[in-house]
């Protein structure tokens, strides 16, 4: 490859992402639809030759035209003039070759940003290997710096899908998921969370890959993030491909509900434990009357075997003069998923209240993010958490449907009082399990319990 005077290649070519062509800096016009195909297909290849009956088959499928191979070989020397524009009628091209097995582009690390993400890729596990994480973390970083989105771009160039490019898609992810782990083991996944989440917006679908992106969130503090991203592909999965997520990314789920479960404000809690609950509102907030509305708007609610989710669209009474769900609405929203939960447990209103208890709300925090209105249809994901005795933390996730963002997280620290004395029983997760029948739905199952209903 002929190099300019500072040393670098006079053409560069970039397939990871848009497919792209530059010389000496300048972008290069690569031509109409097809001859962009061919020269993406010659570069995915990376100096391997492609058949011309390869190049047909990914033109035109089952059914080219009868003057498809005359095509190739136009759109072929189109692609050798561009890349070599003083190439003289008749005479041989060093770039772009042909022989009896086809077409090959010649390229290097240098000139292809491909070739130079692979050696970067085996540089790093070597720095692995010989127990260098710092070197080989700056090493993932480079590489994956060089991509910019999926293979050549080939989804907004082909109707259906390449092996060609779909492998290095696949290439790319697995080494994205190699640079996660160790990111994860070695600064929290801090290093890794940008080109993550990058990456993770492409390939929607890639488990594994969702999966890091999930541990990665948890791990810099964005649990409800992390949540999000899981009931998305969830439902994603569901909906558009009948099927269930896969054993990796419930694991990757499970672990992140179980780390977020031990931490949190712990000190205002106890503070909490030792006063008397005196706001008659808190005990209204969780009153029998909450358990039995039934709105018209709230759909059938469910647990995975991991956490519980009621659907809920927006309805008209929600939404305020601007148009937007009330702020109000969206405490009412994390009321009736939390106790559409406990009534898909088997809580009986009636027994716990013969019994002398009560619920109590003793604080109630809200995150906005995102803003809903009229017809939106969310899921109100719910996770209960026990900190300590007395207390039951609530962390409730409201996502949104259409596009799976994370409109808003509610956070609420409840307990159970004893209405004779006014005060919290000292074992609420204990005396909670008395009244349940799934007392999975509420996280009081045993891990290998919860295993086995998922």
């Amino acid at each position: 490859m002929t190099n300019d005077a500072g040393g670098s290649p006079a053409l560069q070519f970039e397939v990871l992402g848009p497919i792209r062509v530059r010389r000496h800096g300048q972008e290069l016009d690569l031509g109409p639809r097809q001859q962009r195909l061919i020269l993406a297909l010659l570069l995915a290849r990376a100096g391997e030759p492609v058949g011309t009956g390869e190049i047909v088959s990914m033109l035109w499928g089952s059914q080219p035209p009868t003057s498809a191979v005359n095509i190739v070989h136009r759109y072929v020397g189109n692609l050798r003039r561009l890349v070599e524009p003083t190439l003289g009628p008749r005479t041989r091209s060093c770039l772009l070759v042909s022989n009896a097995a086809g077409y090959r582009l010649v390229t290097d690390e240098k000139s292809l940003d491909l070739l130079l993400f692979r050696r970067l890729a085996l540089e790093a596990r070597a720095a692995v290997n010989v127990r260098q994480p710092d070197a080989a973390m700056a090493v993932y970083s480079e590489a994956l710096e060089l991509w910019r989105g999926p293979c050549a771009g080939a989804s907004d160039l082909l109707a259906e899908q390449s092996d060609a490019f779909d492998a290095i898609d696949h290439e790319c992810a697995r080494i994205a998921g190699e640079a996660a782990d160790l990111s994860l083991s070695s600064d929290g996944g801090r290093s890794m969370l940008r080109a993550l989440r990058c990456m993770a917006t492409s390939y929607q679908y890639d488990e594994a890959l969702q999966a890091k992106l999930m541990l990665i969130l948890s791990a810099a503090g964005q649990q409800a993030d992390a949540i999000a991203v899981y009931h998305s592909l969830r439902r994603k999965l569901t909906e558009e491909l009948g099927i269930d997520p896969g054993a990796e990314l419930r694991a990757a789920y499970r672990q992140i509900l179980q780390s977020s479960g031990t931490d949190g404000a712990q000190e205002k809690e106890r503070r909490q434990q030792n006063t008397k609950p005196g706001r008659e509102a808190g005990c209204e907030s969780c009153d029998a009357r909450s358990v039995t509305a039934s709105p018209e708007h709230i759909s059938q609610s469910h647990y995975d075997g991991v956490t519980h989710t009621t659907p809920i669209t927006v309805s008209a009474d929600d939404v305020g003069p601007t148009g937007h769900v009330r702020s109000s609405r969206y405490l009412d929203y994390s009321v009736q998923a939390r106790w559409a939960a406990l009534a898909d447990a088997g809580l009986s209103v009636k027994e716990l209240a013969s019994a002398g208890l009560g619920p109590v709300e003793l604080d109630v925090s809200i995150k906005y993010m995102r803003e809903l209105v009229f017809g939106d249809e969310i899921d109100v994901v719910t996770r209960f958490e026990y900190p300590s005795p007395k207390i039951v933390r609530l962390v409730q996730s409201v996502i949104r449907r259409s596009d799976g963002e994370l409109v808003a997280v509610v956070t609420a620290v409840t307990g159970l009082m004893e209405i004779a004395s006014r005060r919290l029983v000292d074992n609420a997760a204990d005396i909670w399990a008395d009244f349940l029948r799934d007392l999975a739905v509420v996280g009081l199952a045993s891990p290998s319990e919860t295993e086995q209903l998922s």
